[in-house]
């Protein structure tokens, strides 16, 4: 097996620590999520992809800090306050060798890939790349925003419905609750 990372730089990280503040507002794109601060900044999140091997593309999540002039988005009161916690989780994209596995109207020379997080993992992938696909910020209250790379490809979701985060936790082996 062909290991690679391809996981949140110091400076992403750095930029998601603002998520502990207040939040004036969120704004959701197709392919990036900004959360508008109090102090007149804002983080932008996007999918950033890396070409690992030749067709094999693996996705990240990746912020940075920008002024928020003019901008206010949709308000979030359970986020206003601050106090908010983030927890980023780490996902994995692999490749299974060509026949392996089988789906309709693949050759049995087609490479599948597949991406989750490290528990799905099967034993004979060929190429793995280590990623940080997913985060989720918990306000005080206790409800939480899971912000996560989309199924199309450069693509980012946002899920506020509780029931959903908490699948997500528990799927990731955070939460037993």
């Amino acid at each position: 097996m062909r290991e690679y990372r391809f996981q949140s730089t110091p400076e992403t990280i750095e930029a998601l620590r603002q998520l502990r503040g207040a939040w004036r507002g969120l704004v959701v794109a197709e392919h990036s999520i900004t959360v508008v601060l109090q102090d007149q900044r804002a983080v932008r999140i996007v999918s950033d992809t890396a070409d690992v091997e030749s067709l094999f593309d693996a996705y990240r999540l990746e912020a940075e800090v920008q002024s928020a002039d003019g901008m206010y988005g949709v308000p979030v009161e359970a986020f206003a306050q601050g106090n908010n916690d983030i927890v980023l989780f780490t996902g994995v994209t692999w490749s299974e060798p060509a026949g392996a596995v089988r789906a309709e109207g693949l050759s049995e020379t087609s490479v599948m890939h597949f991406s989750g997080h490290p528990g799905q993992l099967s034993d004979t992938a060929e190429v793995v790349c280590i990623t940080t696909d997913a985060f989720v910020i918990a306000a005080s209250d206790g409800s939480g925003v899971l912000i996560r790379t989309g199924l199309r490809p450069g693509s980012v979701e946002v899920e506020r419905n509780p029931e959903k985060v908490r699948a997500f936790l528990m799927d990731r082996g955070y939460s037993a609750a």
